[in-house]
Parts: C-alpha cells; structure tokens; sequence
C-alpha cells in the first residue's frame, strides 16, 4: 500500500468515526518538511518501448508521481502528474502537466494547473487521470475528497481545453458508499467510457494498521471497480473486474478501437486486454519496475510509458 493511500484511507476513517483527520492539519508539505517518507521522494520516469520490445529510459520528472499520459487533438502528448517541487509552496502536490510536440523527445517544464468551480472546502485535485474528447477537449478526472469534514473519497472530474485551465464539473463521477475510491482510470471506447478503480477497502479505524482490519473491509486483490458512461458524466457502477496474481487495477488504461489494454501495478507493469471492458486476458508486457503506469502509442509503431519509479532514498 502506497503512502498517499494509507493517509488518504486513515483520513477516511478518522472523519467517519467523528476525528479530524491527524495528518491533514499539517498536510504533505508538512510532511515533507519534516523528513517523513512520503511519494515526494519519487520521481515519474518515462520510457520507450520500441516494436522489437527494447525498454530505454528517455526521461525523467522529478519529485512526481501518480501520472497519466495522452495524446491531444492537435497531436501534442500531454504528462499529468502529482507535483512535489523542492522549494515547497504553493504548487507542492498538485497537480502539473508537461507536454511534447515531437513525440515524447523533448517535454516542457511542469505548469500547475487551474481548476475553477471547485467545491467549497475540498482539496486540490489529486491523482490525475486525463481522457481526450472527440471534440478537442481533454477531461481530467481525479480523485476529490473534502478537507475538515466527514467525506469519502470519490472520483470526480473537469474540463480543459488546453490542458492547463479546468472547469469542475458538478457532482462525483463515481463513488461507492462506505470505501475510499481513489486513483480511477478513464478510456473511452467505442462510444462507451469505461472507469476502473482499485478496490482499496473500507479503510481503517483511528490506530489500525493496514491487515488488522476485518477480513470484509480489507483491499481485494486483483478486483477492481467497474462502471460505464455515455457522457462521461453520470456512470453507472458494473460488475467488477479482476485479473488473477498479485495485481493492482492501479494504472491507466487505452482503446485502440478495438480493444482496451490496461496498464497496471505489479510488481512492477502489467497489461492486459479487453475487447468489452469486462472480461479481461493477461498480455506480455515490458519489463519495467515502477507503479501506477500510464502509456500512448507513438506514430512509429513504439510505446511511451510514465511511471513512478521507486523511491530515491536520501
């Protein structure tokens, strides 16, 4: 289990059993600052996997994590990641962006980026996930949770179109009452948009550690949750999905047309395919360590993959 997830989960229960969530008064920053372990310590690391399955390291931001990859209308790759910047400050864990107009050569510094309309009293976005639209416009999704109140993390969403400014969009994509729902995954495919997330559990009481919980409210492994959307707006929750070992629905996943590969946790990458959204086949998938994937096909038949590599130590 991942820090942001442990807190984010202890922070769940904490709220619901009528405690203020401990670690959220000081907040990651604080966190950092204090020389706790933490995601801050990790970067994202790009690859590209060439048609002969050759693995080489291209590129590398810093201090990141959770990222996400897409291709936008105008052909430009678009990175959004969770943001950890040295010097602290305003824009420490939030979420940034980078893009590429040569395919994945070359990538712009990070750019925090802006959401309006945001709920009163929730949280910067985090855990980005970004689905471009027939339209030209690119959707954020993202896992949103409310700060000093009780509230269950949710999966919800924005607009963009240019990938730097959103606009909220109103009301939780998807939640499921009593379980933390975090770090989705969002593809559209053939007209249908599919969302998958990892059953995290019910999360823990105030003083529980991870597997001291019951049986019932712990994280399944190898499930995930599945729903489907029209609009990509108002989804509605399927049967879960699952894939077999000692594997995560933490990742992204990406339609072809044909089939939807997801990308996910391991140890270290795996992928898998669906022609449906609900039945799913283990493929091979490059050998690469690191968590929460994402990946885009290049224009010369390669695959670019974003991870977060492990930690950096000190």
């Amino acid at each position: 289990m991942n820090l942001r997830l442990f807190l984010c989960l202890c922070a769940f229960a904490a709220t619901a059993h009528g405690q203020p969530p401990q670690r959220e008064r000081g907040g990651p920053e604080a966190d950092a600052r204090a020389g706790r372990p933490g995601p801050w310590e990790r970067d994202v690391v790009v690859y590209f996997v060439g048609g002969d399955g050759k693995v080489m390291r291209t590129h590398t931001f810093e201090r990141a994590g959770v990222p996400t990859i897409a291709r936008l209308a105008d052909g430009r790759l678009i990175v959004a990641n969770q943001h950890f910047p040295a010097d602290f400050g305003a824009d420490f864990d939030k979420v940034a962006v980078h893009f590429s107009d040569d395919d994945g050569r070359k990538w712009s510094a990070p750019q925090v980026i802006q959401v309006a309309g945001l709920p009163e009293g929730m949280r910067f976005p985090f855990d980005p996930t970004l689905v471009p639209l027939p339209d030209g416009r690119v959707r954020l999704y993202f896992t949103g949770n409310m700060q000093r109140q009780r509230s269950t993390p949710a999966i919800h969403s924005a607009i963009s179109t240019d990938g730097v400014s959103y606009t909220y969009e109103p009301g939780a994509r998807f939640s499921v009452e009593g379980r933390a729902v975090i770090d989705c995954a969002v593809v559209l495919h053939q007209g249908v948009f599919h969302l998958f997330a990892p059953d995290n559990g019910a999360g823990l009481n105030p003083g529980q550690r991870p597997g001291d919980e019951p049986e019932a409210d712990r994280p399944r492994k190898g499930i995930g949750y599945h729903a489907t959307s029209k609009d990509g707006l108002a989804f509605t929750r399927a049967a879960d999905v699952q894939i077999e070992g000692n594997r995560s629905w933490l990742g992204n996943a990406q339609s072809d047309g044909k089939a939807i590969t997801f990308y996910g946790t391991g140890p270290g990458l795996w992928t898998a395919t669906s022609e449906d959204g609900a039945t799913w086949k283990l493929s091979n998938a490059p050998q690469i360590r690191g968590g929460d994937p994402g990946a885009v096909a290049t224009r010369d038949g390669g695959l670019l993959v974003v991870i977060t590599g492990e930690s950096r130590g000190r």
